[in-house]
């Protein structure tokens, strides 16, 4: 039995075709193709049945095919670079949520798009059934009941099929030749009674010669128009149709197979409009988190009638969404020591940083904000009056420093400083904080010898009970 296979591709003028033929040992037909250029995607049919339920051919099959993926390329796109699948995975349907830049991508999860349509259809008889033996007598009396008996000597124990049609002719002139049909053996009743042959062959000459009107061919009917050829303005179009059977005289069928006609898109182009092909698949983003920008491409089919340059853009972009950066801690310097948190014996002293940004979306956590270091001042006197003593040493220092600044400011008069500020709140509620105050300048002299006229900052520890 001779099938034609015709492949439709969506969006796509050309519509392969192919014969094959099949019997009752070999009656499944499988076919895969790639789609080109694409990772591995393919599409295909898998061991359709040609045979029916009662044993006769199928007539027509159509089927509308999805992409698969191989399981050998882990490319998202038609133009993806090539990057193997370690370990490779099995062939599955894709669908419309693998990938955001899948060209199936649906982000609702809708039926992925069609790319396909596969056209099985009957063309010629070789043999009406796909076994060879009914099962029962009732089933040769089923089969032989709708047969055409022709007048011949076969004997009634032998059941054969119908003949198939009558071969071209062996002559391509007006020469004698001879053509041929054949039929099959059903089933044998009577073993002791011969049957007949399976083949009858007839003389015949070259097509045209013969009085007879055997030259009838069977045609498909036309396949749907194709896509016209241009995208503005007029252009052309063309269907075609198959021989299903050829004439019984053996000669060769002279009706068209193809056709063609004008067709018009978009009236209103004008002799400066330029024919593009259509967008390209996306880049992928220039971002590999946050906010990028992503491209993609067409490229001009034909220029302007008119000679003009083409005013169609010919690469597009947009942003382009990823995942939210890592954004990690930042701090300030550390501070100055503070001073020592006791007027003698031991004691400890402290610095702190500020944080200046917060980690964020995973980045890099924070690390220690405050630091304590061992301090120890001059051996403790023991007494009650040592205390007070002690006190009263720290105070006069504490104001001889401030003589000596305003000493400074009076020598320095172009220097000029703005009083101390209040202290600020200890950074701690307990354990050791720090206090700082400022002291900024008011006026400062335009002179280089005057270097030392700056802002001041004092550090002074607080809190320093346990928590």
């Amino acid at each position: 039995m001779q099938f034609l296979m015709l492949f439709l591709w969506i969006c796509r003028r050309a519509a392969p075709s192919a014969e094959f033929s099949v019997d009752r040992h070999r009656h499944l037909m499988s076919f895969l193709t790639m789609l080109g250029p694409s990772p591995d995607w393919n599409v295909g049919l898998s061991a359709e049945d040609l045979c029916t339920k009662d044993c006769g051919w199928v007539q027509k099959v159509v089927q509308d095919l999805i992409p698969w993926d191989a399981g050998t390329d882990s490319g998202v796109t038609y133009e993806s670079p090539n990057k193997p699948t370690v370990p490779q995975e099995k062939i599955r349907p894709l669908t419309s949520l693998d990938h955001p830049q899948s060209p199936f991508y649906d982000p609702e999860g809708g039926s992925i798009k069609l790319v396909a349509r596969v056209v099985i259809e009957r063309i010629a008889r070789k043999g009406e059934q796909c076994n060879i033996v009914p099962d029962n007598i009732d089933d040769i009396v089923a089969d032989l009941a709708p047969e055409e008996k022709e007048e011949d000597d076969t004997p009634e124990t032998c059941i054969y099929s119908n003949w198939s049609p009558w071969s071209a002719c062996s002559s391509s002139t007006c020469e004698k030749g001879k053509r041929m049909r054949q039929r099959m053996l059903k089933a044998q009743l009577d073993l002791s009674v011969p049957c007949p042959d399976t083949q009858d062959f007839q003389p015949c000459m070259g097509p045209g010669c013969s009085d007879e009107d055997g030259s009838t061919c069977m045609m498909s009917d036309w396949i749907t128009w194709s896509p016209c050829s241009v995208s503005c303005g007029m252009g052309t179009r063309s269907r075609e149709r198959y021989v299903k059977q050829f004439p019984e005289d053996g000669s060769m069928c002279k009706v068209p197979t193809e056709e063609t006609e004008k067709c018009i898109v978009n009236e209103e182009c004008s002799p400066s409009s330029c024919l593009v092909t259509e967008w390209g698949e996306w880049d992928e983003c220039s971002a590999s988190c946050g906010t990028g920008m992503k491209r993609r491409h067409r490229m001009i089919k034909m220029t302007p009638a008119d000679g003009s340059m083409c005013k169609a853009e010919t690469t597009e972009a947009e942003k382009c969404m990823m995942p939210e950066c890592p954004i990690d801690c930042e701090l300030t310097e550390w501070s100055q020591w503070s001073e020592c948190n006791t007027s003698c014996g031991k004691g400890h002293m402290i610095r702190t940083r500020m944080i200046k940004t917060e980690p964020q979306f995973g980045g890099t956590a924070c690390p220690e904000t405050v630091q304590r270091s061992k301090c120890r001042v001059r051996k403790c006197l023991r007494g009650p009056g040592m205390e007070k003593r002690r006190w009263k040493e720290a105070r006069e220092k504490r104001r001889s420093e401030q003589a000596k600044k305003n000493i400074d400011s009076e020598q320095y008069p172009v220097c000029r400083l703005k009083p101390w500020t209040a202290w600020t709140e200890c950074s701690t509620l307990c354990g050791g904080g720090i206090q700082e105050r400022y002291m900024m300048v008011k006026k400062r002299s335009k002179s280089t010898q005057f270097t030392s006229c700056k802002d001041k900052k004092e550090l002074r520890a607080c809190n320093v009970h346990p928590c």
